[in-house]
């Protein structure tokens, strides 16, 4: 019987490169050496050991694998739900900005409404002023005219009134210059007649 040592460090490698966590690895390897009963083997134990070896990690394999296929499963599961859950808060994106859309639509077409409104009010307000103003200011310019076409009236009868007294005073003036002329003329005369016979006088006494 030929004799052959276990190496245990190997075996534990050779399961963790299989896939088989350390503490699992470490366990079969317990295992198989409690089950040999020692440290050394035969060729038919260890021929035994491989076969148990090989069916622990094709287990261990199977059980990756199923493990490994529920995870990709949850995770296809996961991606499913998220999409859903992603596509489900577009939706109520999409519904809410929508809404607030409507809202501010209405918002503004009703401040546009009352700003017309506003803005035709204060229109309209301000040509019954305009007009109010230019009604007043043309009954004022109308009476100024009056009152100017009453005072040129008046002025003119005035101006009219100073002509005949000026011609009444004019009148007076040369009659009573025609009658200073008439009266010098005739005091002249008499001067002249005076004077003649003072000469005629003198000549007399001299002659």
């Amino acid at each position: 019987m030929s004799l052959l040592a276990f190496d245990t460090h190997r075996a534990v490698k050779a399961l963790c490169e299989a896939g088989a966590t350390e503490p699992l690895a470490e366990a079969v390897v317990a295992t198989v050496g409690d089950a040999i009963g020692g440290n050394v083997a035969t060729k038919t134990d260890i021929a035994d050991a491989k076969t148990d070896l090989e069916a622990s990690i094709a287990a261990v394999k199977t059980d990756l694998e199923a493990g490994i296929a529920i995870v990709e499963a949850d995770l296809a599961e996961s991606k499913v739900a998220l999409k859903a859950d992603i596509d489900r808060v577009e939706t109520t994106l999409k519904a809410d900005i929508d809404r607030v859309e409507t809202t501010l639509k209405a918002d503004i077409n009703r401040v546009e409404t009352t700003l017309r409104a506003d803005i035709d009010r204060v229109e309209t307000t301000l040509k019954a002023d305009i007009d109010r103003v230019e009604t007043t200011l043309r009954a004022e310019i109308s009476e100024v005219r009056t009152d100017l076409k009453a005072d040129i009236a008046e002025v003119r009868t005035d101006v009219a009134q100073v002509r005949t007294e000026v011609a009444s005073v004019r009148a007076e003036l040369k009659a009573d210059i025609g009658g200073l002329e008439a009266r010098l003329y005739r005091q002249l005369w008499l001067m002249a007649v005076g004077i003649v016979g003072l000469t005629v006088a003198l000549v007399k006494l001299l002659g």
